[in-house]
C-alpha cells in the first residue's frame, strides 16, 4: 500500500509542548504590596543599622531588623513592635530565633495576658 498524502499522519517537527499553568504560578515572585512597603519604611525609620546585636551582644556594622513572628504574622509583628535588631549570624541560627520568640512573648506577657498574645500571634511559644 502506497500512501500519497502524508500531511495528516507525518510530523517531521515535534509539536511544542505546553507548560502547565501551575508551573508558571510557582516561579513568579509576588510583588510587595503598597501597605507592606509602607509598614517596612515606618519600621526602618526608628531602627539603627549599626550597633550591638540584641541576641549575642557583639558589635556589628550591619544589623538586620528581624520580625520575630514572620509569615502571616509579619504585619502584626511590625504593628506590635516585635522587632529585634540582630546580626547576620544570629539571623541565620534557628535556635536563636526560637529563643527570641519565647523572650518576646515573656516580655509581652508582663503587661498583657497570655490570651491576648494568643489572639495576636495565634499560639503560645512557652
Amino acid at each position: 500500500m502506497i500512501i500519497t498524502d502524508l500531511s495528516k499522519e507525518f510530523h517531521p517537527v515535534p509539536k511544542p509542548q505546553q507548560k502547565n499553568k501551575t508551573e508558571n504560578k510557582l516561579t513568579t515572585i509576588k510583588k510587595q504590596s503598597k501597605k507592606q512597603a509602607k509598614l517596612e519604611r515606618q519600621r526602618d525609620k526608628d531602627l539603627i543599622k549599626k550597633g550591638v546585636c540584641e541576641c549575642c551582644g557583639k558589635f556589628s556594622n550591619r544589623l538586620d531588623p528581624h520580625e520575630v513572628y514572620g509569615g502571616s504574622n509579619r504585619k502584626r509583628s511590625i504593628k506590635h513592635k516585635f522587632i529585634k535588631l540582630i546580626c547576620e549570624e544570629c539571623h541565620s541560627d534557628e535556635k536563636v530565633i526560637k529563643q527570641l520568640r519565647k523572650d518576646v512573648q515573656k516580655e509581652y506577657e508582663r503587661k498583657h495576658t497570655r490570651a491576648e498574645f494568643i489572639a495576636i500571634v495565634g499560639k503560645s511559644y512557652l
